[in-house]
């Protein structure tokens, strides 16, 4: 019914038009003037609109599908995450015998764009077989690797690996990095105290970390993890990033350690992104406790500020 009536519609409409053609041959010729020109000029229009429109489409489609630009590159980028934090125990034993051992905790943290080289008073207090002695008993006695253990234990921290080093082994290891511009305050051999920063070499600055002239263990630990800071903070980080392999095998074969080539290819691309990103990385920080008899104990808050340091606990 519905289809008659439109039907009906159509050819009255047709019947008007013809009618006003045969009175009007003059609007028949402009119509079809107008007509000539309006088609091309819509045709054009269209083609534009669907141009622009999948051109459109596309750069949307560019900016929101992630997915499909991750299939692009597929292990392109290997991203940080917590597995690349790792904890080193460094141990420098001076040939020297009027010099001390330096310890130092290595914390490496590239998540949060960080390094901690934190001091170790040989004066601290561990643990080893159930007897309480200081660090400097436990290396002496059981070596550096049961140090590590002890020292892990005391500030309660999971420390991975053990670098020790002799006087030949850390003068290799700091070459790597360069010479450190950092204070002096004390007069030793091939050091005089100055206000203003100095120019030390591996020789020298071996005589900062392990001199005997400190007013107190502590103040000693302070300036290992200040210079060990400066060193690496100064260095040339893009010469290193180039010799990057070959700077990991010269500090495995200059130093006794318990390093593995696993460890090395498991973080090398954490390692890469801190030299080439991340702008003096280093920081120290000392360890406070309490002195008792010229033995240094920690307790549950100075092992509490340290984790807040590492962002261990909120």
């Amino acid at each position: 019914m519905l289809q008659g009536v439109l039907l009906r519609l159509h050819l009255i409409m047709n019947d008007k038009a013809n009618s006003y053609e045969k009175r009007n041959p003059s609007a028949v010729k402009r119509r079809i003037s107008t007509g000539s020109i309006a088609i091309p000029f819509l045709i054009t229009i269209l083609i534009s609109m669907v141009i622009l429109g999948g051109f459109g489409y596309y750069i949307y489609h560019r900016l929101t599908d992630d997915n499909h630009e991750i299939a692009d590159m597929p292990g392109a980028v290997t991203s940080i995450s917590e597995n690349d934090i790792f904890q080193i125990f460094m141990v420098l034993q001076p040939d020297h015998p009027d010099r001390k051992p330096a310890a130092m905790l290595f914390r490496f943290d590239p998540l949060r764009k960080e390094e901690y080289c934190i001091g170790i008073p040989m004066t601290l207090q561990v643990e080893h077989n159930d007897q309480k002695m200081t660090l400097q008993q436990c290396i002496e006695n059981y070596g550096v690797s049961f140090a590590r253990d002890a020292v892990e234990i005391a500030l309660d921290q999971e420390i991975d690996r053990y670098i020790a080093m002799d006087s030949a082994g850390f003068q290799r290891v700091v070459t790597i990095f360069g010479n450190v511009s950092c204070v002096v305050t004390i007069h030793d051999d091939g050091l005089e105290p100055s206000d203003v920063s100095q120019m030390l070499d591996h020789s020298q600055l071996e005589v900062l970390l392990t001199s005997n002239q400190y007013y107190s263990e502590t103040e000693r630990c302070t300036v290992i993890g200040q210079a060990i800071s400066q060193l690496i903070n100064q260095a040339n980080a893009k010469r290193i990033l180039l010799s990057l392999d070959g700077s990991f095998s010269a500090v495995v074969n200059a130093t006794s350690n318990d390093l593995t080539a696993l460890d090395f290819t498991s973080h090398r691309h954490a390692l890469a992104y801190v030299l080439e990103h991340v702008t003096a990385p280093a920081k120290t920080t000392s360890l406070y406790g309490t002195e008792q008899d010229g033995v240094l104990i920690l307790n549950d808050s100075d092992l509490e500020t340290l984790k807040l340091l590492f962002s261990q606990i909120s």
